[in-house]
């Protein structure tokens, strides 16, 4: 019986070594070979999915009664610096804020309960007492979530 291609099976991989086909067709460095599959990823979002179930989401800590005080005090300074936007342009106050962000991946188990703390460095826009938020940056952060204000060394208020 005689198989197709049984006058080639045992010849080698063909040497191209300076010949017309080897100028035309470069051989591929072993790492830019992988470049090329790149696009043809068998799931897409996996890469994404993997790496957001990494993070190390943290409980949210309670703050005593001295963190609340003092947040208080800040939060009133704050308030009075930039009661009216001309006074906030003018007194363009930075302020150093930690918050906490809850997780928003809903596959994730710390959903709607756990999150991570941050911090932002920026002006204080507006302090509104009555829908309870800071106005820092372009960042509205809602006074349940922050845990610590610190003034810049700059800022010339009153705490």
């Amino acid at each position: 019986m005689e198989f197709a291609y049984n006058d080639i099976i045992g010849l080698h991989r063909p040497a191209h070594d300076g010949d017309a086909f080897s100028r035309r067709h470069p051989k591929m460095a072993q790492l830019n070979r992988a470049k090329i599959f790149a696009p043809f990823a068998a799931l897409s979002g996996y890469d994404e999915a993997v790496r957001s179930k990494q993070v190390p989401y943290v409980p949210r800590r309670q703050r005593d009664a001295e963190t609340l005080r003092a947040l208080n005090r800040a939060l009133a300074a704050l308030e009075r610096a930039t009661r009216t936007g001309a006074l906030a342009r003018r007194n363009r106050v930075v302020a150093r804020v930690e918050y906490f962000e809850v997780c928003r991946d809903p596959h994730h188990a710390a959903f709607g309960r756990d999150g991570l703390y941050h911090a932002l460095t920026g002006v204080v826009w507006r302090v509104d007492p009555v829908e309870r938020v800071l106005v820092i940056g372009e960042r509205a952060l809602p006074f349940a979530d922050i845990h610590g204000i610190t003034l810049s060394t700059e800022s010339n208020i009153s705490k």
